[in-house]
């Protein structure tokens, strides 16, 4: 089947989408699949991502093709097909990098519901953000964001030991023989510190996350040992060192999250920042305190270096409780601007909701390991073009409003 060329993407299968610059944009993204066929399904895969209304199935995506064999040649494409997806993530990253100037590399968790046992790494565990027990496969997308606007360029999928333990499971999911298993700390970390690399062009950005269900010690340590910058939300029982003056010597106790940012409450100041649910501007309270994590000695090793960094709290009233604490390693910046930065997880998870999830993120029927990667490349192509043309809408609609 992949030996068959076949004609472009009709004009109409864009549907309101339709312009030149979808259509462009789709083949610069897709530039780097060498062969003419296997471009030309990559644009009808986007397209069918971006036209077909409810769940993606592959037959759903197929029909945009206009001919009965589409749905096997797409299933081929997507699954078995040799070209590489990280060319394609890199594409995207460095367009978006020029073009939306984003603020921060913020990681999103992203839990997909199977209902059997043989979609690549699937299990059943309990999942925060679907609040239940459930049969699924986890992931960590990796997501250039500022307060207007986010869109995922990285993607890596959580694979179980069980998966890569049993040579049957992997041989049919065509696991390759150099993944191994990673915790989700580990997984997180590598999927954003992957945009560091030369070959990816990028600007370098702090890395923004939610690690309240994380061990927020290992991901600390791995981000200092690679370098990475990073803001990350914790919880209020997070151990950390602070600073007691009322004690002798340097003033050092254990203090938990919660309590130290309650010190730092009288230094509090407000500032105002974009609720990305409702588009209008809101003001809380902020302050931050310098704090390094506890000691932690493996055995037979020497006592790591402390490590200085700043935990800042936010309340939404001088008399509630801190509603987010965040830790950080960038203690030269502002506790404002730190809070701020944080604020970008809620940037994406609306533009997950809202965009991510219409496009088909996580409407992978197939059950191979680069099916799933090459599927959620495609997608995040699809979430860039629908974001990227509804600017494109409001600026128009600006421009003709200032003319009128």
């Amino acid at each position: 089947m992949e030996g068959v060329i076949e004609k472009d993407v009709p004009e109409h299968v864009w549907g309101d989408v339709a312009d030149d610059f979808v259509t462009e944009f789709s083949r610069r993204m897709l530039a780097s699949l060498k062969r003419r066929d296997q471009r030309a399904r990559g644009e009808w895969y986007i397209a069918g991502l971006l036209t077909v209304p409810g769940r993606k199935s592959m037959r759903a995506l197929a029909s945009v093709a206009g001919h009965g064999a589409a749905e096997q040649s797409l299933h081929h494409f997507i699954s078995d097909s040799s070209w590489g997806w990280k060319p394609v993530r890199q594409a995207l990253a460095r367009h978006l990098d020029r073009v939306m100037l984003p603020q921060a590399w913020v990681l999103n968790s992203m839990a997909i519901p199977k209902a059997g046992e043989h979609s690549v790494g699937v299990e059943e565990s309990f999942r925060t953000e679907l609040g239940r027990v459930v049969n699924s496969q986890q992931a960590y997308g990796v997501w250039l964001a500022n307060e207007d606007t986010s869109a995922p360029v990285n993607w890596d999928l959580i694979l179980p030991p069980e998966w890569l333990e049993d040579a049957d499971r992997r041989k049919r999911a065509k696991i390759p023989d150099d993944v191994s298993a990673a915790s989700p700390e580990l997984c997180a970390v590598n999927t954003v510190s992957e945009l560091s690399r030369p070959e990816w062009g990028l600007r370098r950005r702090p890395a923004v996350l939610d690690a309240r269900e994380l061990d927020s010690a290992v991901l600390v340590e791995e981000f200092t040992r690679r370098g990475v910058p990073f803001v990350m939300r914790v919880s209020g029982s997070t151990r950390l060192v602070g600073y007691d003056l009322s004690l002798p010597g340097r003033g050092e106790r254990l203090f938990q999250a919660q309590q130290l940012v309650e010190w730092a409450k009288r230094f509090s100041r407000p500032v105002g920042w974009v609720d990305p649910d409702y588009s209008i501007t809101r003001s809380i309270l902020v302050s931050g305190t310098r704090v390094t994590l506890p000691a932690v000695r493996r055995p037979g090793a020497a006592l790591p270096p402390e490590r200085a960094l700043t935990l800042v709290g936010g309340w939404s009233g001088p008399k509630g409780k801190p509603a987010e604490l965040w830790l950080s390693n960038l203690i030269e910046v502002p506790p404002v601007a730190l809070l701020r930065l944080g604020r970008l997880t809620r940037r994406v998870s609306k533009d997950f909701s809202e965009v991510s999830t219409r496009v088909g993120m996580r409407d992978f029927e197939g059950r191979s390991y680069a099916g799933w990667h090459r599927h959620a490349t495609l997608c995040s192509v699809a979430h860039a073009i629908s974001v990227l043309s509804s600017a494109r809408r409001q600026g128009f609609d600006k421009s003709q409003e200032l003319s009128a």
